[in-house]
């Protein structure tokens, strides 16, 4: 069993995939801290089976849910990232809304749910949504650039700026100052700021095309064939 295979049958068989997932959770007895009584760490597989059986059975509403749940956010999020949906990204931005971005930890829950964002968001085959949600993306990133301190997680808010394609996202970007440091750190910044802004350009640019469904069906094979 792997994680990936149960967030595929949640997804796919709904509430009877959800009842399945619960019978295997109790016949091979998942724990919730993936710590056996040696020592040993493994999956905490008993969380995977509540979040993607809370899903099954509620959808999104569930998991935004399980995102007020410490224990539990971080595998929300995960699953809300494999969803790819409106859905999936308005309940994503109302947690960062509420973040306070003080973790230097880029394992803690809301610099997931950043980065989740920006692998739904900021890629040609991504979730498309509309000026509102690209504004919210925008003063989510703005916030936590300002916040932290931690170089690689204000690389990680330029980059996810790219989920927000607008002029109001490009002009922060143009006119942002981000020094750091050490001098590989504000190459690292300034690069990732040069994406940023690269992307945005190209989308706003007015021959651009949003790929369609086939499109990006070839996107994704083409990124499969290089992992």
């Amino acid at each position: 069993m792997e994680v990936e295979d149960m967030l595929r049958f949640a997804l796919v068989h709904g509430a009877a995939g959800a009842d399945e997932i619960d019978r295997l959770c109790a016949q091979h007895g998942w724990l919730r801290n993936g710590l056996l009584p040696d020592g040993t760490r493994v999956v905490p597989f008993a969380c995977w089976a509540q979040t993607c059986a809370a899903y099954g059975r509620g959808g999104v509403a569930a998991l935004r849910t399980l995102l007020a749940d410490p224990d539990l956010a971080s595998f929300a999020i995960a699953v809300l990232e494999e969803v790819k949906t409106v859905q999936s990204v308005q309940a994503l931005l109302g947690f960062c809304d509420a973040a306070t971005w003080q973790s230097p930890d880029a394992t803690h829950a809301e610099w997931k749910a950043l980065s989740a964002l920006n692998l739904l968001l900021s890629l040609d085959d991504g979730v498309q949504v509309d000026a509102a949600a690209m504004g919210d993306v925008l003063r989510v990133v703005v916030k936590a650039f300002d916040t932290t301190a931690q170089p690689f997680l204000k690389r990680l808010c330029l980059y996810a700026a790219r989920g927000a394609p607008t002029a109001q996202t490009l002009a922060w970007l143009q006119q942002l100052d981000v020094p750091e440091a050490e001098v590989k750190a504000e190459a690292e910044a300034q690069a990732a700021r040069a994406v940023a802004i690269k992307s945005i350009k190209r989308r706003l640019s007015p021959t651009y095309k949003a790929p369609d469904a086939k499109a990006k069906r070839q996107i994704q094979r083409a990124r499969a064939a290089d992992l």
